[in-house]
């Protein structure tokens, strides 16, 4: 009863007031049978319920992030070139699953040189001049190069197996 004194007023009132609900309160012993407890278990872990309709799980083959498409652009052809190739590369389903990075080194002389890369693989490059009007032609011409190399190595590494490689190191 010693650590009654450093309660508030207002925590002595609560606890004398719960009291006698606790003390009056009868413990009677639980009748759980295993098999209503395996119905309730199985009741809770239900996929589908009487509110809607059963719940569907998507099993995903990887965790990796596909069909990215990163815009490493500076200079207004280099934006250019990058909305061009992603608007024609978005229907496509080899590109559209890839993870692309399209990069640009601006010179002020000779234009921009524009590359397309997937990881650290290049599969297109060109020097590009700022007429935007070239972009467009350019992001047409890749779409189609880095379509075939994409295909071809898919092919490839279905073609070549080595359990010691991760699917990176066989490129």
């Amino acid at each position: 009863m010693s650590f009654l004194r450093y309660l508030t007023p207002h925590c002595v009132l609560f606890l004398f007031l719960l009291s006698p609900l606790m003390a009056s309160e009868t413990q009677s012993p639980i009748d759980v049978s295993p098999s209503s407890e395996q119905e309730e278990i199985d009741s809770i872990n239900q996929l589908s319920s009487p509110d809607g309709p059963e719940v569907e799980s998507v099993k995903r083959a990887s965790s990796e992030l596909t069909g990215v498409m990163v815009d490493r652009t500076i200079t207004m052809a280099g934006k250019t070139f990058y909305r061009a190739f992603s608007q024609r590369a978005m229907d496509n389903l080899i590109i559209g699953n890839a993870t692309i990075t399209i990069q640009e080194r601006p010179d002020a002389r000779w234009g921009s040189q524009i590359w397309v890369m997937d990881g650290n693989r290049m599969y297109f490059r060109t020097q590009l001049s700022p007429r935007i009007s070239e972009a467009d032609r350019a992001a047409g011409e890749a779409v189609q190069i880095v379509e075939e190399a994409l295909l071809r190595q898919q092919i490839a590494s279905a073609l070549t197996s080595d359990k010691d490689l991760g699917r990176e190191e066989i490129r």
